[in-house]
């Protein structure tokens, strides 16, 4: 998880800052490792997300209340049967680079949208966040190679339209149009770097608030760094507040978090609260990750649902309170703790305990109906295959011991480093996995759509009409129950178990305001940010 802190910097020669405005300042950022790429499309770095969002942006973007607002769009339009959005550039949007005249910036046009999306789902990208937009028209066929991405729906009518056509009506489409890979790309200035694009600050072009300056990275030196300065060119750069920008390339979280606690910054977000320098801070914690259980689709034990709820119900997660450490609490729903609806969290409007009980009692009646059938060889091989990242272990064995009082069999746990573990999930070389769902926004639905994706393998069709019900609900009374309702299909099917909730924390001194943070993204907009001494 990405850990990183703003420094309160001091103003040097040229910094016109504005005590009365809190304008002008200079914060320093420092990330737990060097971004690698800048190339929105095709990077999945915690590190680089950070960046990305400071210097790229794309039609659409998230203001500080996390609402959808238009951004390199002046406005857009939804057809009656939201199958087509059509969007409305600005005509200041303009592209820049280390040592370009602002007199020299270039317009950022609707083809620039249109090279970025078909690259986002061209198959030898390798896009992460491809799967996401299989809701345009021929993107799966695009994705899977049948098509070639200029069959995209995607479309550029002029200079300064950008047309998307849908498969079906995706009711959170603006929302998926705020992330990072959907930014613009310009097709002439990508082909000049002849395969390098995002790869250092000469070959990255930038049309948000701030604009790269320098990116000096040695990996086997110190004092690694990239510079910003507010971008003149970028069309809201009155409301720009800081003057520039450096964030500070450290090897580890570790690193960042004894830094600030050492008083050397004024700003974090972390998963772990720092043991000291926590005075006159303020502190919001939120809890945007589930962690749980899930089995390999293709494994013929597995398969039996008979045995996924015998696992389930000999879960007892309030025992697991005992185990883990303080950005964790035991998860008994699937829909993390930070979804609000108008507000309020939604595991405060629908309460979570009922989803998964722990009944042991009838987990070994079930382990005694199932377990003749299978060999004790296959179970005793099983593993949790876990993720280095995940350190509380301890919590998971004392799953694996109950399973063992239950059932007679004991199955471990496996931790690998999280290369290994991205590659055997996407093998499907394991049993069961500890996995991270973690929605990209503040959204139920958006929580729930995400069981459909390969890894779970969840198709059912009267969970796709509770997904299609949820999208078409217009009150708060109608969605509530279909969520309930969906969490309680997966976790009854035994697609997840969920047992852990983790929280990240945005921590920051009293002299720093107005701090964008987008938690679900683990990301800071400095654009608003302003400092007081």
């Amino acid at each position: 998880m990405l850990s990183l802190m703003l420094i309160a910097g001091t103003c040097g020669t040229g910094c016109s800052r504005k005590e009365e405005t809190g304008a002008g300042y200079l914060f320093t950022c420092t990330l737990a490792g060097n971004p690698e790429c800048l190339d929105p499309q095709y990077t999945d770095n915690e590190n680089a997300e950070i960046v990305i969002c400071n210097i790229m942006e794309g039609l659409l973007r998230l203001d500080e209340t996390g609402t959808v607002i238009p951004a390199g769009a002046e406005s857009y339009t939804v057809s009656e049967d939201g199958l087509v959005y059509t969007f409305r550039l600005r005509d200041n949007c303009y592209w820049y680079s280390v040592g370009t005249e602002a007199k020299d910036a270039k317009p950022v046009t609707s083809l620039d949208y249109v090279f970025a999306f078909r690259r986002l789902l061209a198959p030898e990208t390798h896009a992460p966040h491809a799967e996401d937009f299989l809701c345009i028209e021929n993107a799966p066929e695009i994705r899977s190679g049948k098509l070639k991405p200029e069959k995209l729906s995607v479309s550029a009518p002029d200079g300064a339209t950008v047309i998307f056509r849908l498969t079906s009506p995706e009711p959170d489409f603006p929302m998926l149009l705020t992330q990072s890979c959907a930014v613009p790309c310009n097709e002439d200035f990508f082909l000049s770097t002849q395969g390098r694009y995002g790869l250092s600050d000469s070959t990255i072009l930038c049309n948000g608030a701030f604009c790269l300056t320098k990116w000096a990275y040695d990996a086997y030196g110190s004092g690694n760094f990239l510079s910003f300065r507010k971008n003149m060119t970028y069309h809201d750069a009155d409301a720009v507040f800081p003057g520039s920008l450096q964030f500070n390339i450290m090897r580890s979280q570790q690193e960042a978090n004894q830094d600030f606690a050492a008083g050397n910054s004024d700003m974090i977000l972390t998963d772990r609260l720092p043991e000291q320098g926590l005075n006159n801070t303020v502190i919001k914690e939120n809890y945007t990750r589930t962690w749980g259980l899930i089995f390999n689709p293709d494994d013929d034990t597995l398969k039996n649902i008979t045995f996924r709820k015998a696992l389930s119900g000999g879960i007892d997660r309030q025992a697991l309170q005992n185990f883990i450490n303080d950005n964790l609490t035991p998860a008994y729903g699937v829909i993390p703790p930070a979804i609000q609806f108008l507000g309020r969290s939604y595991r405060e409007l629908y309460a979570d305990e009922p989803l998964s009980p722990y009944d042991p009692v009838q987990s070994a009646i079930l382990f005694d109906e199932v377990l003749p059938e299978i060999p004790a060889s296959v179970i005793t091989s099983m593993k949790i295959l876990v993720p280095a990242e995940f350190t509380d272990t301890q919590a998971l064995l004392s799953i694996c011991q109950e399973w063992q009082n239950l059932s007679g069999h004991y199955i471990g746990i496996e931790s690998v480093s999280v290369s290994e573990y991205r590659q055997r999930l996407e093998k499907g070389d394991y049993t069961i996995a500890l996995y991270c769902a973690a929605p990209s926004q503040d959204s139920c639905y958006a929580a729930l759509q995400m069981f459909q994706e390969d890894v779970f393998a969840f198709h059912s069709t009267e969970f796709e009409a509770i997904l299609k019900n949820l999208s078409d609900a217009g009150t708060l009374a109608d969605k509530i129950p279909l969520c309930g309702e969906a969490e309680k299909m997966i976790i009854e099917n035994g697609i997840f178990l969920p047992l852990f909730y983790q929280c990240s924390y945005l921590i920051y001194t009293d002299t720093n305001t107005d701090i964008i943070c987008h938690p679900f993204r683990n990301v800071i907009d400095f654009r608003s940010a302003k400092h007081f001494s």
